[in-house]
């Protein structure tokens, strides 16, 4: 049963609420951090044009206190190479802690995800820690979320890796096997490691964005009311490279209406200019 996770207006108009984007040790007990299970419904949340990011894609801007939080799960993908069901493990799968909002022309994705060591660069047994964004070019959930169903209905890709941290990769795909580099590359990122002093709790951060007006054959629609969008995370330190990876199985629906956000910015930049 689809379920439809509204976007919480008060944290637009400046309701105190605990810090969702520094609570790196209290996940499960979080009530700003919703479950989401493929299929669900979330709403994107806004950035008024008033608020500025310290950086472009700032990982821990304070602004993403501001903006819901969700938890979905992401399991292994299933194998669709033989060489790949020989490292298969159904059994490893991790949580990934994502955000999605907008301003009036930028469209902006926050993830973050536990992982216990900062993988960095592929050698002969070690792999590259890796997270990646896919958007269902045609807005229909007919597409499917592995990878997209031919050239006919295929999918949009912002594919980060970390021996690149600052550099977001814009790639579509028609099936397996058929991943390109777009000839354009509008998608920006950044991206920060977390450490602490229990490795269980170290993460990463990552923002990727992308102009909401940019056109061209394979980018995404960023105006679409509606967007099916899932995710997949690369763990170095356990192998993951290729379809070795941890995917949401199915697509997670994107709400990108922004009636009655207006009237939320309105109230947000009027209490502002009072203070």
């Amino acid at each position: 049963m689809q379920r439809s996770i509204n976007y919480l207006a008060a944290l637009l108009i400046g309701l105190p609420l605990s810090g969702v984007a520094l609570a790196e040790f209290s996940e499960f007990e979080n009530p700003n951090i919703q479950e989401v299970q493929p299929w669900d419904t979330v709403k994107v949340g806004r950035v008024p044009d008033f608020i500025y990011l310290r950086s472009l894609d700032d990982p821990d801007d304070i602004v993403w206190d501001r903006i819901p939080s969700y938890r979905t799960y992401l399991s292994v993908a299933p194998p669709v190479h033989p060489s790949t069901k020989l490292r298969f493990d159904a059994d490893k799968g991790t949580n990934l802690y994502f955000q999605v909002a907008r301003s009036s022309d930028r469209f902006y994705v926050r993830l973050r995800w536990k992982d216990t060591s900062k993988n960095v660069g592929t050698t002969i047994d070690g792999f590259r820690d890796a997270a990646a964004i896919q958007f269902a070019l045609d807005g229909s959930t007919d597409t499917s979320y592995m990878m997209g169903s031919g050239p006919d209905k295929p999918v949009n890709i912002w594919y980060w890796r970390a021996d690149r941290e600052y550099v977001v990769e814009d790639l579509a795909a028609g099936g397996y096997f058929s991943t390109t580099m777009l000839p354009e590359q509008p998608v920006s990122g950044d991206v920060a490691y977390i450490t602490g002093r229990n490795p269980v709790d170290w993460e990463w951060h990552l923002v990727m964005s992308r102009e909401i007006g940019t056109e061209g054959e394979h980018q995404i629609d960023l105006t679409q009311d509606e967007i099916p969008i899932s995710f997949a995370v690369w763990q170095g330190n356990e192998g993951g490279r290729d379809g070795n990876k941890r995917v949401t199985q199915g697509w997670i629906l994107l709400d990108n209406t922004i009636e009655g956000d207006q009237k939320a910015q309105a109230q947000a930049s009027a209490q502002t200019s009072n203070q």
